[in-house]
């Protein structure tokens, strides 16, 4: 396999303008050439954890491709180029930000919170004595984390909420909340090691 960096561009090794005429007609071989083309374009997207969507997507891209070309709205093989391209990182832009959707309403109470990070509280009844043990070590945390934690798990708000309310962007939250639960799970590992 051609490294990346050295591999020739498709605009050097094809006549996509032919290509894509090619396939509006309905050629196979045109059809197989776009799909590679749009999943380089995927690869550098590193679009991988959307792998078992590619060929949907590449769907999506060569539908709208042959549409474009019928139309006669792309002319060369620039345009048939910066068009794939446009359409790909768009086609999966949407798919991520529908993914990022579905999750960010969510809001995870604060006892599976610790069932599910701190083998400390796995009882479903955190009995008040553990529970201030618990937001006693969320005072210690930096103090982003600390904002986080209270605005989800004291006052109840969404993800996005939380988000907005602490101005920050929604996947800097959803990191800062992973750290925060990395660092409590290993400070009450800690602790139950000592007991």
């Amino acid at each position: 396999m051609v490294p990346t960096a050295i591999r020739p561009s498709p605009k050097q090794s094809e006549d996509w303008f032919a290509i894509a005429k090619q396939l509006a007609d309905g050629d196979r071989l045109a059809f197989l050439k776009i799909n590679r083309l749009v999943s380089a374009f995927l690869r550098r997207l590193r679009a991988y954890d959307f792998e078992h969507e590619w060929d949907d997507l590449r769907q999506e891209v060569v539908m709208a491709i042959v549409d474009a070309v019928r139309q006669g709205r792309l002319r060369d093989t620039d345009a048939i180029l910066g068009y794939a391209r446009a359409v790909t990182r768009n086609k999966f832009a949407d798919r991520l930000k529908r993914r990022m959707r579905y999750h960010e309403n969510e809001t995870i109470s604060w006892t599976e919170i610790a069932d599910r990070h701190l083998k400390l509280f796995a009882n479903p009844g955190i009995d008040d004595e553990l529970r201030q043990e618990l937001w006693g070590a969320v005072s210690n945390l930096p103090t982003k984390q600390q904002r986080i934690l209270v605005g989800l798990y004291r006052e109840g708000k969404t993800y996005q909420q939380a988000s907005d309310d602490l101005e920050i962007p929604l996947g800097t939250l959803k990191r800062e909340l992973r750290n925060a639960l990395i660092l409590l799970r290993r400070r009450f590992s800690e602790a139950e090691a000592i007991v």
